[in-house]
């Protein structure tokens, strides 16, 4: 399957990621078809036997499930549909506690005094509330389940975008042809030269290629990468672009998202030294503080306007760096303290 493909199949297999957070079991959209289905059941059931047993317990277990669901509703409508699990596991157990009691209210209504008798309210409020403690369980681990296979999707599909984008850039006329032209014409005039940047060129597409079948990679082959890049634009460009890459090389093997720092580079270059007359220095350095290692991307280039916007290439960017690092890791693009652009990444070092 080609990589436009597949990104198309993930697309349609998960349409809405925020669907699948661990409470995504709980709203309203959908639930008029369960409900009715319940009434039908429960005036079968009555008509059928009367207000026997079965009938109540019915009830009761329908509006114990009922209450630890409008409970944690309600909680999702506040914290959103994927909070942390130390915020919903108690939220879980006081629904289910809940419902238990409006169980045990129905059971003994209108004998409200025998709600203090231990002996008999036990009973009654613990069925209900492990009926209704079972099904909320139930629901949370396949949201979960659900969860983790959304999560592998998107790391997926990111992966694809950032293939599709890489692969582009690779055929794109723009890049290739003058990238070409600047090679012939060195081989007439600098064959040194000309060999120096078939040599880069070959890197760069062959580490492209390499990325893009890979899900992971190391911030020391992604500086290898975007240094062949930066070697070929400044063949291009001459002395409108100068770069510099400092990172000391006990981080080459920190874990790092394939082709990330290549969308950074791209967007330092074709944002801020392109537009600029006189060119300017793009610097990528990389070092640690305490956990984590920060890896940046400056420019003295054109800089953001003010009324500029993330692009996809920025937002694919904060989505795989959350994706990849488990929300332990940190994006911030800002103005440079002269001038240009300063994209920041923070990641754990391990």
């Amino acid at each position: 399957m080609t990589p436009l493909r597949e990104l198309f199949a993930l697309r349609l297999a998960y349409p809405a990621p925020d669907s699948c957070g661990r409470l995504s079991d709980y709203r309203w959209a959908g639930r008029a078809l369960p409900l009715a289905a319940f009434i039908a059941v429960a005036t079968l059931v009555y008509l059928w036997r009367g207000p026997t047993a079965t009938f109540w317990v019915l009830i009761k277990l329908w509006f114990a499930y009922s209450t630890a669901w409008l409970v944690l509703a309600g909680f999702a409508k506040i914290r959103g549909r994927d909070p942390p699990w130390r915020e919903v596991i108690p939220a879980a157990l006081g629904a289910a506690a809940l419902g238990g009691i409006v169980a045990a209210l129905i059971a003994f209504a209108p004998n409200w005094a025998a709600l203090i008798d231990m002996r008999r309210m036990a009973p009654e409020w613990g069925l209900a509330a492990g009926f209704a403690a079972f099904f909320v369980g139930l629901s949370l681990v396949t949201a979960e389940l659900r969860r983790r296979d959304q999560r592998a999707a998107d790391t997926r599909r990111q992966l694809l975008e950032a293939r599709l984008q890489a692969l582009t850039a690779q055929i794109e006329p723009h890049f290739l042809m003058n990238t070409l032209a600047n090679l012939r014409y060195l081989i007439n005039s600098d064959t040194k030269a000309a060999s120096q940047m078939l040599e880069h060129l070959a890197d760069f597409l062959q580490g492209t290629l390499d990325r893009s079948r890979t899900a992971h990679s190391t911030l020391g082959q992604e500086l290898e990468l975007v240094a062949s890049y930066l070697s070929i634009m400044q063949f291009r460009l001459g002395e409108r672009l100068r770069f510099s890459i400092t990172a000391p090389n006990e981080l080459g093997d920190v874990p790092f998202p394939p082709l990330l720092l290549q969308t950074l580079v791209e967007n330092a270059l074709r944002h801020g030294i392109e537009p600029k007359s006189e060119g300017g220095v793009i610097a990528i350095t990389a070092e640690r503080r305490g956990i984590d290692v920060v890896v940046r991307v400056c420019d003295d280039g054109v800089g953001l306007a003010a009324d500029s916007r993330p692009g996809i290439g920025l937002r694919n960017t904060r989505e795989r760096l959350a994706s990849f690092y488990q929300g332990r890791a940190s994006f911030e693009l800002d103005r440079g303290a002269q001038s240009g652009t300063v994209a920041a990444i923070s990641i754990p070092a391990a």
